[in-house]
């Protein structure tokens, strides 16, 4: 942003002397900012574990309050990434010094009693730090490098459960700043989405030196960081055109979770926010971060769809670790799978498993290898592929009735029942398929799908791995995963855009600590998500109404209300109840 001949982004110097006048915040923009970080709870939150820490550590509560508090830092971090300028300490500074009314100061309880920029740089500093140290699971010096033998004290010196409750904390904290968020979503649209989430990892680079370069004595600046190498296009939903370009860097990943379509082909229902967060080092703990992402969302009462994620998550997680919990959930997955992936990866009780869904053994070869034929071989073309993935229908197993409390699905055989697909002799009398076209099929070597009389009991764990709630490589499976895959990738670029939130540039966030980033991160997601929301109601408000109302029935003359006794009869004059 430009102001006269300088600019916001040359405020990097906490002594500087401004020379010009910046604008000021409309005090509204202070009063929206407020009633969002109010809704959130952090501020509530964080007095109460403050308290709790200071408790267990045996202190008082001696000493007079700062001159900003946990409330002053989010408002004002909230208000910056809105407008787009970097989440800067100079730039904070700034704002309480020269561009808050004196309404806006009192709405936020500042006292203007001393002037002059490095006064308000350092309460800045000291309040941020201060809601820091409440939530950082990963405490140790930031103002210098250190060396290796310092570091390694620093790592020593961390106490593992109290850096598991502080990152509880800062993963609420984070959390909570995307559900105010999501709160500003008219009532009537944000109950249209049915819970459909994509999830994905995104890149967050640091500012400055990178890790600790082999040979040297030091650490780098940012030692809780790790390093991202991306290689190759992923673009395209089972594309393997192998390594195109090599991306790496030093920092951390963001795991976004994002609301995805109920209908592929139908309209835009509702913006496309990130409803979960989660931060980590780089292809660290993949699966903890979905699960804990997910288990935010189901936490916070939001409803519970399909999981769409790429192959970094599902199928690669080991089951017990990501799968299991979100089926516990209640969530459905849809993915897609590597070459070595496809065809039979597991059978039960008989039933073989091929690319997410349990088929009868008899399936034919060459629908087995349909998706090898088509993305390995390279034998048939996109047509006669599709063609063979709807043939395999016919040999689905299909659910008896839904799983119970323990996650046990009674299946059938598809040549069982009065729905059944295919014929078998062991199944299903002669004179019962008469006048009805299917296909017969005979297993070879039968087993308890194939010899029970009504069903067979799934267990949870069955072909956890691989299995998932969509007809893989059919076409609503195509269309509900290369639409999520896409509304992802979108946001990735939408939080990114340079004249906006610019997540990808680091110095426009130069604050130290794994703790300070995740925050920092949060909050330009929550700026994001907000203006996808304010894009939305501008473009679709108007209408909404309208679009939500079902079309009226013709009145009819005969009815019950007809009937009803007059408000006078039924409250003999009495006023009505609350």
């Amino acid at each position: 942003m430009t102001v006269g001949s300088q600019t916001l982004e040359a405020l990097d110097d906490p002594g500087l002397s401004y020379g010009f006048s910046p604008p000021h915040i409309d005090d509204q923009q202070i009063a929206s900012a407020i009633k969002l970080i109010d809704a959130s709870g952090i501020c509530v939150r964080v007095a109460k574990w403050r308290s709790e820490d200071q408790e267990r550590a045996g202190k008082g509560r001696g000493g007079r309050p700062g001159s900003l508090n946990d409330r002053v830092v989010l408002v004002l971090l909230l208000v910056l990434a809105l407008e787009g300028s970097p989440l800067l300490v100079t730039h904070a500074a700034a704002v309480v010094e020269h561009r808050l009314s004196g309404e806006a100061r009192a709405m936020l309880g500042i006292s203007p009693d001393r002037i002059g920029n490095p006064v308000w740089y350092d309460r800045f500093w000291r309040a941020f730090h201060s809601l820091l140290d409440v939530i950082d699971p990963f405490p140790g010096p930031r103002n210098r490098l250190l060396t290796v033998d310092e570091w390694a004290d620093v790592m020593a010196s961390r106490d593992s459960e109290e850096c598991e409750r502080k990152q509880e904390r800062l993963d609420w904290v984070a959390n909570q700043l995307l559900e105010a968020s999501m709160r500003m979503i008219p009532r009537s649209v944000r109950r249209k989405w049915k819970g459909n989430v994509c999830i994905d990892a995104t890149p967050v680079a640091a500012f400055g030196k990178r890790g600790t370069t082999k040979g040297s004595d030091r650490v780098g600046s940012e030692p809780d960081g790790g390093w991202y190498v991306r290689e190759g296009d992923h673009r395209d939903p089972g594309d393997d055109r192998g390594k195109q370009y090599r991306k790496t860097l030093w920092g951390w990943e963001a795991t976004l979770a994002v609301m995805s379509t109920n209908d592929p082909s139908g309209p835009d229902e509702f913006p496309h926010l990130v409803v979960a967060i989660g931060f980590g080092k780089p292809g660290a703990d993949i699966a903890g971060h979905g699960v804990r992402a997910f288990g935010s969302i189901v936490r916070r009462g939001h409803p519970v769809g399909m999981a769409i994620a790429d192959r970094a998550y599902f199928p690669n997680s080991k089951p017990e670790d990501l799968q299991l919990p979100l089926r516990a959930m209640g969530y459905g997955l849809v993915f897609d799978y590597r070459k070595d992936q496809l065809g039979i990866t597991e059978s039960y009780a008989g039933a073989i498993q091929v690319e997410g869904a349990w088929y009868c053994p008899s399936m034919p070869q060459v629908l087995i290898e349909a998706t090898i034929d088509f993305k390995v071989n390279k034998s048939i073309d996109k047509t006669t592929y599709a063609q063979r993935i709807e043939q395999r229908r016919r040999y689905l197993l299909r659910a008896k009735e839904r799983a119970d409390q323990d996650g046990y699905t009674p299946m059938m055989c598809p040549a069982a029942g009065r729905s059944a697909t295919v014929y078998c002799p062991l199944k299903t009398p002669v004179g019962k398929v008469a006048g009805r076209s299917r296909i017969t099929i005979a297993p070879s070597h039968p087993d308890r799908i194939c010899t029970n009389r009504s069903s067979v009991s799934f267990p949870p764990t069955a072909g956890a791995k691989y299995g998932q709630s969509l007809h893989s490589g059919s076409s609503e499976w195509h269309a509900m995963y290369a639409t999520a895959r896409n509304t992802i990738e979108g946001f990735n670029g939408y939080v990114k855009d340079a004249n906006h939130e610019a997540l990808d540039q680091p110095g426009r966030r130069r604050v130290r600590g794994y703790a300070s980033q995740y925050l920092l991160t949060a909050m330009l997601v929550m700026s994001a998500n907000l203006r996808k929301i304010d894009t939305f109601i501008r473009k679709h408000g108007k209408d909404e109404a309208a679009v939500a109302k079902p079309p009226r029935r013709p009145r009819r003359r005969d009815r019950l209300a007809n009937y009803e006794p007059v408000a006078s009869v039924l409250t003999d004059g009495d006023p009505p109840a609350d």
